[in-house]
């Protein structure tokens, strides 16, 4: 139970991000005409696999960089993890979302900060991990 709702709320998250940054810019996120409400749920997998799968290879890689830079490599880390996510939907046939590379970096910044939000919201403290 408490997967589906960390679900929900990264989807919740996700689609917040993506609607903000429309309404703040078009070429930074342009949401796709179909998507549905189990669209948004399929980009949340996809962005669980990417993170699980993708970004700490990714890390690993770029961990000296990122110790030279003070952890600015991460931000931009997260980024790219962040712009893959609407190429790989679009590459399996169902674009949820478009977006550039600045509105993946200023999206994954958002997309992290809504839901620790959410979930320390909607979480109760006996309920987390």
């Amino acid at each position: 139970m408490q997967l589906l709702l960390r679900w929900a709320i990264t989807a919740a998250a996700l689609y917040g991000t993506v609607q903000t940054l429309h309404l703040f810019s078009p070429s930074l996120a342009g949401e796709e005409k179909r998507s549905t409400w189990y669209a948004w749920f399929l980009a949340v997998l996809v962005m669980g696999l990417v993170n699980a799968l993708i970004r700490p290879v990714a890390r690993l890689l770029t961990a000296p960089l990122n110790c030279l830079t003070f952890g600015l490599v991460g931000v931009l880390v997260n980024a790219l993890m962040f712009w893959l996510v609407p190429e790989i939907l679009k590459a399996i046939g169902m674009p949820v979302f478009r977006v550039s590379f600045l509105g993946a970096l200023i999206g994954s910044l958002m997309v992290g900060l809504l839901s620790g939000f959410l979930s320390q919201v909607l979480i109760r403290d006996g309920n987390r991990d």
